[in-house]
């Protein structure tokens, strides 16, 4: 669950103050209007389905799930966990335990941080190659590919995004894994800038009631 939360806060935010380097320029262009338009975003929900795949076994497992962001608070509901953040508190409520953990966000960490600082990591470390147009859906994509500049400290070796060149939004991307594990983040719903009550995206203990409370910070 963890290096899934990582990935798709990743997909989110993964464009906003980039920079690009030694890249064809076509591709370049593109992603400079998709981050364009995510950085006016204020609000934000999605709705996706994650899939892992075992190249080994030949595995493709899928898991649905939805996500919202707001003023750098953060919501995330998958996998029998929901996921509150704040950027500097994370509580995460698990459903078939009934319990709450509580604990902190450490930049360069798997969990939620600030999106600028969370994108550190990103800028000027991918070097980026358009492979081909495609039709799939009936939506206009571009795929693309992203190598890691710095390859050892990374858990992949590529990154492949499809975009919808007419929306300039992400369809998908996939994270090539190192051991032969690959996930495919796939958007269904893309809903710019909706309206997000406090009460939506805010942890509150009255939530989950009944729930116990377990604080994992020092």
């Amino acid at each position: 669950m963890k290096i899934i939360r990582n990935l798709l806060i990743s997909t989110l935010l993964l464009f906003s103050g980039m920079c690009y380097s030694q890249s064809d320029e076509k591709p370049v262009a593109l992603l400079d209007e998709v981050a364009a338009k995510i950085e006016s975003y204020s609000t934000l929900k999605i709705e996706f389905i994650v899939y892992i795949e075992n190249n080994q076994g030949g595995n493709r497992d899928p898991y649905s799930g939805s996500a919202m962001y707001k003023a750098g608070n953060y919501k995330l509901d998958m996998m029998g966990q929901i996921v509150f953040s704040d950027g500097k508190t994370n509580w995460t409520y698990l459903k078939d335990a009934d319990e709450v953990n509580i604990t902190k966000n450490t930049e360069g960490g798997d969990i939620m941080v600030n999106p600028k600082n969370l994108l550190k990591d990103y800028k000027n470390n991918f070097k980026i190659t358009q492979i081909s147009d495609k039709f799939e859906k009936n939506r206009p994509l571009v795929e693309i590919d992203l190598y890691p500049k710095k390859i050892d400290d990374k858990k992949y070796s590529r990154i492949t995004l499809k975009i919808d060149k007419t929306k300039k939004q992400i369809y998908s991307i996939r994270y090539v894994g190192k051991d032969g594990i690959n996930y495919l983040i796939e958007i269904s719903k893309f809903i710019e800038n909706p309206a997000i009550q406090d009460s939506e995206i805010k942890f509150s203990n009255s939530l989950f009631p009944d729930a116990e409370i377990i604080d994992m910070r020092e």
